[in-house]
C-alpha cells in the first residue's frame, strides 16, 4: 500500500497537547496518517483511526509515546521512517505493526 493512500499530513508539535499541519518535510516534527490495518479492515475511512509518528527531537511528554522515528526522504512519495527496528507497532487497540519505506507501507 502506498503511504499517500493513507491521507498523510506533515505535522509540527506546538505544545504537549497541540499539533498543526505543515506543508513540507523540512518543517515537520512528525507525520499523521490513517492506520493501514484499520483502513483495510474497515474497507475505508469510516471507523479508521490515525497514527502519529514523531521525530526523535519531540520530547517524550508529547503523545503518543514512546516511539520516535527519523523521517527520511523528500516528501510523502519516498518517505522512510527510521529507528532502531524502524517498524511502527501500536500497543493496544488494533495492534497494527508495519514499516514505512520509500513511500510504501508494508505490514508485518
Amino acid at each position: 500500500m502506498k503511504l499517500t493512500e493513507l491521507e498523510p499530513v506533515f505535522i509540527r508539535s506546538v505544545d504537549t497537547m497541540t499539533q498543526e499541519e505543515v506543508d513540507t518535510l523540512q518543517e515537520a516534527d512528525g507525520i499523521r496518517f490513517l492506520c493501514p490495518k484499520c483502513l483495510e479492515g474497515n474497507k475505508g475511512r469510516v471507523g479508521t483511526h490515525s497514527v502519529v509518528c514523531w521525530r526523535p527531537k519531540v520530547p517524550q511528554d508529547v503523545q503518543p509515546t514512546p516511539g520516535r522515528w527519523e523521517l527520511q526522504g523528500t516528501g510523502m512519495q519516498d518517505l522512510t521512517l527510521v529507528a532502531g527496528s524502524s517498524s511502527v507497532q501500536l500497543v493496544g487497540g488494533c495492534c497494527a505493526h508495519f514499516f514505512v519505506q520509500q513511500g510504501e507501507v508494508r505490514m508485518c
